[in-house]
C-alpha cells in the first residue's frame, strides 16, 4: 500500500476524526472507501450522478430531490445505488437532525427530566 499527502482544512480533519472516533474507524479508512467509490462509480453505469448520491449519502440532498434528479421512482432506487457506489449510509440533514434534538429536548422538558 502506497502512503501519500492530503491537505484538508483544519476543521474539516477534526469532524473527520471526531466521526471516525464515533463510528470506530479512521480517516483514512474513511478517506479509502469514499475514493475507491468515487473511482468505482466513474467506471461504471453511473457516471455523473456521484455527487448527486454523495450529497444525498450526506444528507445535503433531500430524499424526494434526489429521486427527482436521479429520474428514479422509489427512495429504495437511490438507496441501492448510494450501497452500489460504495457511500455511506444516508443520514438526516443537519436542520432534521437539530429539529430531532430541539424535539427531543422539549420531550425532557415536558417530562421534567
Amino acid at each position: 500500500m502506497v502512503n501519500f499527502t492530503v491537505a484538508l482544512p483544519d476543521d474539516l480533519l477534526t469532524d473527520a476524526k471526531v466521526f471516525a472516533a464515533k463510528t470506530g474507524t479512521s480517516v483514512n479508512s474513511i478517506l479509502r472507501v469514499l475514493l475507491e467509490g468515487f473511482v468505482r462509480n466513474e467506471s461504471t453505469i453511473m457516471p455523473g450522478n456521484y455527487e448527486l448520491l454523495l450529497k444525498y449519502s450526506l444528507g445535503q440532498l433531500p430524499p424526494a430531490k434526489a429521486m427527482k434528479s436521479l429520474h428514479l421512482g422509489n427512495i429504495d432506487e437511490v438507496n441501492g445505488m448510494v450501497i452500489q457506489a460504495g457511500l455511506p449510509v444516508p443520514r438526516l440533514s443537519i436542520s432534521e437532525t437539530e429539529a430531532m434534538q430541539k424535539r427531543f429536548g422539549e420531550m425532557l422538558d415536558r417530562a421534567g427530566v
